[in-house]
């Protein structure tokens, strides 16, 4: 409680005098009132951790002791007699550091951000001097979960503004999707049939075909990010904002191809077919596409809301590395497919938050 003063009197006379709007006056019998100055409205009712009792018995024992006088002023300072029962109990460190660590829950959905370029083939091979085709892998975020303990450490801490550093861990469940887009560009209305034609023949003759679609992923995160919070007048959070990173770990269950859960064979049991899927993600030309299992990557996450409700922003750009391997026995550098080609999708999440 911030240090104010109070003066208190014992009025013999003038019981009909004016008082300021920041005064609160007690009637105690006909011709006494007991008068609590404060500077404002939050200075009075810091009169609720007040000792009323231990102040009027001081009272009378300083009146007892001086001498008689009509009009006696007495100021008395508030130390020594703020109720012990209203001060707050002194915490320990574990104790402090419990109050300003929370739970937090983030659900949502996302797009992709970058894409994965398989087949690029030169202009000539469709016979047209600008015509591009390619055959691109992009990342779809169909959902995105995420459970994390964080702690607060004040930097700034005033009345009405808070700025902390929130650090913590999480861990995370995400469903993803690999997108296979054959795309032509950079054709004249005119050549718009020809060159489509061209391009499906092509493609054909390649023999390229998309195997994955649908993964899941596990994803295991340390959490950094500066925050302000405003403050209501009981000193509790009320809007705030966040923005940070997140080292990840994200480990990759690629989903069986369903054709191998129809030709696996189960011996003793009624489970069915335990067969795993480890790529190609998509394959053609004697090549194919891997991703990796497991990886390390940093993202970006933003956050802003109100009390224990608020909306997120994650940006992770290097999700998922791919590569491209050679499965022939002859590498065609002119075909369009580049052998030992490496390059990481992402996405963007974007969703609701629960919890301080």
């Amino acid at each position: 409680m911030n240090p104010i003063f109070l003066s208190l009197g014992m009025l013999l006379s003038h019981p009909n005098s004016n008082a300021a709007a920041d005064t609160i006056i007690l009637n105690a019998g006909d011709n006494s009132k007991v008068i609590f100055y404060g500077k404002s409205a939050d200075d009075l009712k810091n009169l609720e951790l007040l000792d009323l009792n231990k102040i009027i018995k001081d009272l009378n024992q300083k009146q007892n002791d001086s001498d008689p006088a009509q009009h006696q002023h007495v100021k008395l300072d508030e130390k020594g007699f703020v109720n012990p029962s209203s001060q707050e109990p002194t915490l320990n460190w574990k104790q402090r550091y419990l109050q300003n660590t929370f739970l937090n829950l983030h659900i949502g959905k996302g797009t992709d951000v970058n894409r994965f370029v398989f087949f690029q083939p030169a202009p000539s091979l469709l016979n047209h001097p600008t015509a591009r085709l390619t055959s691109e892998i992009v990342l779809q975020n169909k959902l995105t979960t995420n459970l994390s303990v964080v702690h607060d450490e004040k930097l700034l801490d005033r009345p009405k503004v808070a700025i902390s550093l929130r650090y913590g861990l999480g861990v995370g469940f995400n469903i993803q999707r690999y997108l296979h887009w054959n795309l032509v560009q950079d054709v004249p209305a005119l050549d718009v049939n020809e060159v489509t034609t061209r391009a499906h023949e092509l493609l054909q003759k390649e023999g390229i075909v998309p195997f994955q679609s649908d993964f899941n992923a596990f994803q295991g995160f340390v959490h950094f990010a500066p925050r302000i919070s405003l403050k209501d007048s009981k000193g509790r959070s009320t809007f705030y904002a966040s923005a940070g990173v997140r080292l990840n770990y994200n480990k990759i269950i690629e989903n069986v191809i369903p054709s191998q859960y129809a030709s696996s064979m189960s011996v003793n049991s009624t489970r069915g077919g335990t067969i795993a899927n480890h790529g190609p993600v998509t394959s053609g030309g004697g090549y194919g596409v891997y991703s990796e299992n497991s990886n390390f990557g940093v993202s970006y996450l933003a956050e802003i809301g109100y009390k224990w409700i608020g909306v997120f922003v994650n940006y992770d750009p290097g999700y998922v590395t791919l590569n491209t391997k050679l499965n022939a026995n002859q590498d065609r550098p002119t075909s369009g497919f580049s052998q030992f080609k490496t390059d990481k999708i992402g996405y963007i999440s974007f969703g609701v938050k629960l919890g301080r």
